[in-house]
């Protein structure tokens, strides 16, 4: 079976079993498209195209998520895993897919195909002692199991500000938060609507924050609150932010924590007329722009001041101001 071939790969090249174990690599499969590459019979490289939607610009749009890029030691250099990330462009262009994402193992590698940097995660570690404290409020905080939790997250998620970041549906939550990891959920409640939620968990004596979200000021202090009263327990906690939070300007001593910001993620436009047609172009500018993967949105639009741009140059260009919360 070429799923347990795959899996194999994926164990080999990547040093460990993926996170949350087999079934959640056949779980990804089941959203995923799997190109691979054979020799003699032999797999010997593959890569998972995952089938995911974002936020961008106010709506929801395809995007191929790219992951698994693997190959045996002994079949490396090939250019296998090239021609199956043509490979992979090629189709999703003809299935009018907007957007790819990855996270890199190498920049230079995947800006061959067109890929841009543009998301950083920004990384927090605070001594327990010293994060916001918050205030008491009148919501109401519930310690909920996923499925309890799952619904109220989600409608939350989907008010908060999201550009650039997944779409969840039950796919990725289920995904992501009961079979890749199993954290621990608290949900904040003002007149029993829920307007605030935190992603957590316990690593020695670190507490870890996965993610965490307030639609207003009160739900805010009432996530900070209840982060904090765990501060007897714990050294220091740490969370992956998106990299525009400043949860170092609610802090009384930000001196003292350890705040880093790391290049993440890569992506590119797939198909310049799909992305066109959803999100026309209103500068006072004609663009010309170059792709030399897919030849295709080799095109010239808009009028005014003439710009040229490769289709990396034109991703860049156009998801500026775009965060990532998937750091979990």
């Amino acid at each position: 079976m070429i799923e347990k071939a795959c899996l194999d790969l994926a164990k080999y090249a990547f040093h460990k079993t993926p996170t949350g174990g087999d079934e959640a690599f056949y779980k990804l499969l089941s959203q995923s498209t799997l190109h691979t590459h054979e020799q003699d019979g032999q797999l010997t490289s593959m890569v998972v195209d995952t089938h995911f939607q974002v936020y961008f610009q106010g709506q929801v749009v395809p995007m191929s998520g790219i992951g698994y890029v693997a190959s045996y030691p002994e079949y490396r250099g090939n250019g296998a895993a090239s021609n199956l990330m043509t490979e992979i462009l090629q189709e999703n262009y003809k299935q009018e897919t907007i957007f790819s994402y990855l996270a890199p193992f190498s920049y230079g590698f995947y800006g061959q195909f067109g890929y841009q940097y543009l998301f950083n995660q920004k990384q927090y570690e605070i001594l327990a002692i010293d994060f916001p404290k918050g205030k008491k409020t009148d919501l109401l905080t519930k310690r909920l199991s996923f499925s309890q939790a799952q619904a109220d997250m989600a409608s939350i998620h989907q008010q908060a500000d999201n550009n650039g970041s997944l779409y969840r549906g039950e796919f990725e939550w289920a995904y992501y938060f009961d079979l890749k990891k199993q954290p621990l959920f608290a949900v904040f409640y003002e007149d029993k609507l829920p307007k605030g939620y935190l992603i957590y968990a316990f690593s020695g004596m670190d507490f870890i924050i996965h993610e965490m979200i307030y639609l207003n000021q009160q739900a805010k202090d009432a996530v900070y609150r209840f982060v904090s009263s765990h501060a007897g327990a714990f050294d220091n906690i740490k969370y992956t932010a998106p990299y525009n939070t400043l949860l170092e300007q609610d802090m009384q001593e930000p001196s003292r924590a350890k705040i880093r910001l790391l290049p993440d993620m890569m992506a590119r436009i797939v198909n310049l007329s799909a992305f066109l047609e959803r999100f026309p172009m209103t500068e006072a500018k004609q663009f010309t722009i170059t792709d030399a993967l897919l030849p295709e949105n080799n095109l010239v639009f808009g009028e005014g001041e003439a710009v040229e741009m490769t289709i990396s140059e034109f991703t860049k260009y156009v998801m500026r101001d775009v965060i990532l919360r998937e750091y979990f």
